[in-house]
């Protein structure tokens, strides 16, 4: 006895249907709301990724800013001197100068590059050093074949051997060796530089900033993937660093 077209229904009905809606719809607020959730942690992951690699690219462009003048103006100063009563090493002071600000300015815009190219960068930069310290410096670089394909950010080594002459091995009389060793071991590179330095060595604040920032770029590269720790050692002093092995960039 009732219209076509109508469905009979008891307030129960209603009752459960009224209830049905409102978990659809609250199901798809909160469902619009994660998603929002999702979109924004995905955003400031994306950012933080950003500036990371830009915070990277400053450090790095700081730290050559930091190498330049300095080591630049001492150098030519050493290729003047040497022009007069040692030309054939004066030349050669100056190609290793040349070969080591070249492969300087080839890094800067790279996020990683191999162990081989660092130590490359590091056998120009001692070559030039003894050239102005004689037979003060002795340099050794123990690096397995394995190693030299493993990645790392660029100028993590060449600054240690620097603070190495500069805080270490200039202020004794003898001088002393200078010593870079890579391993892999279970799937991580391990780096150390090893150096002698002084019965009183002086506190200069440039040492500890520049071991602060180096793990600072590492973290920054790696989170909590690295390990940078340095001390003094029974025959000197070592800085230690543990990396992931890595021959492709992730």
């Amino acid at each position: 006895g009732r219209p076509a077209g109508l469905v009979s229904m008891t307030p129960t009905s209603w009752g459960l249907l009224l209830l049905a809606c409102l978990a659809w719809l609250t199901l798809s607020i909160l469902a619009h709301d994660l998603l929002l959730a999702v979109e924004s942690a995905q955003a400031a992951a994306t950012r933080e990724a950003e500036a990371r690699l830009l915070a990277r690219d400053m450090e790095l462009q700081l730290l050559r800013l930091q190498i330049d003048p300095h080591f630049l103006f001492n150098s030519l100063n050493s290729i003047s001197a040497l022009t007069s009563f040692d030309p054939g090493a004066a030349r050669q002071m100056a190609i290793d100068l040349a070969h080591f600000f070249r492969q300087t300015l080839a890094m800067a815009g790279r996020e990683r590059i191999r162990l081989e190219e660092e130590l490359t960068l590091i056998e120009h930069y001692t070559a030039i050093e003894r050239q102005r310290l004689g037979d003060k410096l002795e340099s050794r670089i123990d690096a397995p074949p394995e190693t030299l394909a493993a990645l790392l950010p660029p100028l993590t080594l060449q600054p240690l051997v620097e603070n190495a002459l500069k805080h270490g091995l200039r202020a004794l009389d003898e001088g002393g060796l200078v010593q870079i060793q890579a391993l892999v071991r279970d799937g991580w590179l391990h780096l150390a530089v090893r150096n002698p330095v002084p019965a009183e060595p002086t506190r200069e604040v440039g040492l500890g900033q520049g071991l602060r920032h180096l793990r600072e770029r590492l973290e920054a590269t790696y989170r909590d993937r690295a390990r940078v720790s340095w001390g003094p050692t029974p025959s000197g002093f070592a800085v230690e660093i543990s990396l992931p092995f890595e021959t492709q960039t992730p």
